[in-house]
């Protein structure tokens, strides 16, 4: 998980929680990804690509359009658009609805965080335990050199595929998956995305039906070897 899509209306009074959200994503190690340098005027066909590209998005619905006679506003349409676009995709998705903003049960309850500008604090602990389950959820992305060298040679051609497969403790086996081989400085390396920090990685190399080379089940360790600096 890389980038963030950040939908909000540009107005100045919502330049403070911007800035907040801004950094609270960042501090989880991701990219904010926002619509402002394409003029924030609905949903063209270029934000829907940044969307598309980001990983998830998170959606600022504050008070834009005061309902007649009421104590309740609407939001900009393009942001409740940006937010239905990426739900439409399956994206991960969550709104912070301002008080006082009517979303007429458009949201499942696990998709909206209530926001108050007068006590931010609860919404914004709220939003990062969101973007820290998404970070658990998405895994991380490994790179493994494969060895020996005759496995490794046959892995990178075309003929062969190299697979992989994630387990957890104590659980079956995941299914098989057919994984990039890259050649890179060092050797030949297999990208594994996803991989969460307790689960076991199985590596195979496939010709035809059968499979020619594999490997154990082996924990997500480092290996540090050690040499004697004494005199």
């Amino acid at each position: 998980m890389n980038k963030v899509f950040l939908s909000y209306s540009f107005r100045p009074a919502n330049d403070q929680i911007v800035r907040q959200v801004d950094r609270l994503i960042r501090s989880h190690g991701l990219l904010p990804v926002t619509g402002e340098v394409l003029g924030g005027e609905g949903l063209t066909p270029e934000v829907q690509a940044l969307i598309a590209q980001s990983d998830a998005l998170v959606c600022l619905l504050t008070r834009d359009k005061k309902i007649q006679n009421r104590k309740s506003w609407i939001p900009t349409d393009w942001v409740r658009d940006e937010f239905k676009s990426a739900r439409n995709r399956k994206q991960l998705a969550i709104a912070l609805v301002e008080t006082g903003v009517k979303i007429k049960g458009m949201f499942a309850e696990n998709e909206y965080i209530p926001f108050d500008r007068a006590a931010q604090c609860e919404a914004l602990i709220k939003l990062s335990q969101t973007i820290g389950r998404w970070k658990e959820m998405a895994g991380r992305s490994l790179e493994i050199r494969l060895l020996p060298d005759a496995a490794a040679q046959m892995a990178s051609q075309e003929h062969a595929k190299c697979q992989y497969r994630l387990t957890r403790q104590l659980e079956k086996p995941g299914d098989w998956k057919e994984g990039r081989v890259a050649r890179r400085p060092g050797g030949v390396f297999l990208i594994v995305p996803g991989a969460k920090l307790d689960e076991l990685i199985e590596v195979r190399v496939v010709e035809g039906d059968a499979a020619r080379w594999r490997s154990d089940e082996a924990p997500q360790w480092v290996h540090v070897e050690l040499r004697n600096v004494l005199p």
